[in-house]
């Protein structure tokens, strides 16, 4: 019997939710023990789409997890508190720099967290650049950035 897309996603986000999976190939393990004969690629696009994001871990490393609502301040707080490693300010613009693999999960709570001083945010896998609207001063947008983690 072939399963469905929500149900296989549905079966994803149990696993995530009561698991600590580090690695695409965790998932596709873990899935395919539980009979459902999936591929890497397969849960790259279930990842992708379900936007789902790796926070870090109280003894280290990350996995992955689901975000919604107000999980986003909480999870922006999280980050910034335990991932950052340097934050640069250049008149209305901040670089915030994170440990690898927390880029992602930055970019997405800054979204989420809907700040009005953000004109736009660029990320990669370590790092966000958050653009400031005009006007706005970066070293003061950093440090109340900070004061909320």
């Amino acid at each position: 019997m072939r399963r469905s897309k929500q149900e296989r996603q549905q079966a994803i986000k149990s696993l995530i939710n009561n698991e600590q999976i580090q690695r695409q190939e965790d998932l596709v393990q873990k899935l395919n023990e539980a009979g459902w004969e999936v591929t890497q690629a397969t849960i790259s696009r279930d990842i992708t789409e379900m936007q789902l994001v790796k926070v870090p871990l109280p003894t280290g490393g990350f996995a992955y997890a689901m975000m919604s609502g107000s999980d986003y301040l909480g999870q922006l707080g999280r980050i910034l508190k335990e991932s950052t490693t340097e934050i640069k300010t250049q008149a209305n613009m901040v670089m915030i720099c994170v440990a690898p693999g927390t880029g992602p999960a930055l970019k997405t709570a800054l979204e989420e967290a809907d700040l009005t001083d953000v004109f736009g945010l660029i990320g990669d896998d370590a790092g966000v650049l958050v653009i400031l609207n005009e006007g706005v001063w970066a070293q003061q947008f950093a440090t109340d950035l900070m004061a909320k983690a």
